[in-house]
């Protein structure tokens, strides 16, 4: 292999890697009301565990929305900053799989197809069959 198609595939695997750990800290930061999910349950159950009195109830609830908007503050302005890149990586993706696709006997994409399909089943299948993601 020469060393140019070397360093592209590093390249390629190194901003993989990277958009996956963007994706994984966008995903934890994310307020947990914005993916739908309500806290409260949850903080109930968390005050009834540390025994808290109505007062502390109130103020950890103000401070917990306060952090939460913040982190939805942050991950607003972020998404200017990463809508460009997913489009970047889209890009390269997209290229990436047309070339890989052109190196395919008829029988070699058939068989990669079905393993899309299965993964994309898999991931649906983790998502509790949310097919909106």
């Amino acid at each position: 292999m020469s060393r140019a198609k070397s360093l592209a595939i590093a390249m390629y695997v190194g901003a993989a890697l990277a958009g996956a750990a963007t994706a994984l800290a966008v995903d934890r930061m994310t307020a947990r009301t914005a993916r739908g999910v309500d806290p409260r349950p949850t903080r109930a159950r968390f005050f009834d565990q540390m025994g808290f009195t109505p007062a502390q109830r109130d103020t950890v609830a103000r401070l917990m929305d306060e952090r939460d908007r913040r982190f939805k503050a942050l991950m607003d302005r972020s998404k200017a900053v990463l809508d460009p890149i997913r489009a970047a990586q889209d890009s390269i993706d997209a290229n990436w799989r047309q070339e890989f696709t052109r190196l395919l006997t008829p029988e070699q994409k058939a068989n990669y197809d079905q393993m899309q399909a299965a993964r994309r089943e898999r991931e649906r299948a983790a998502r509790g069959g949310d097919t909106k993601r």
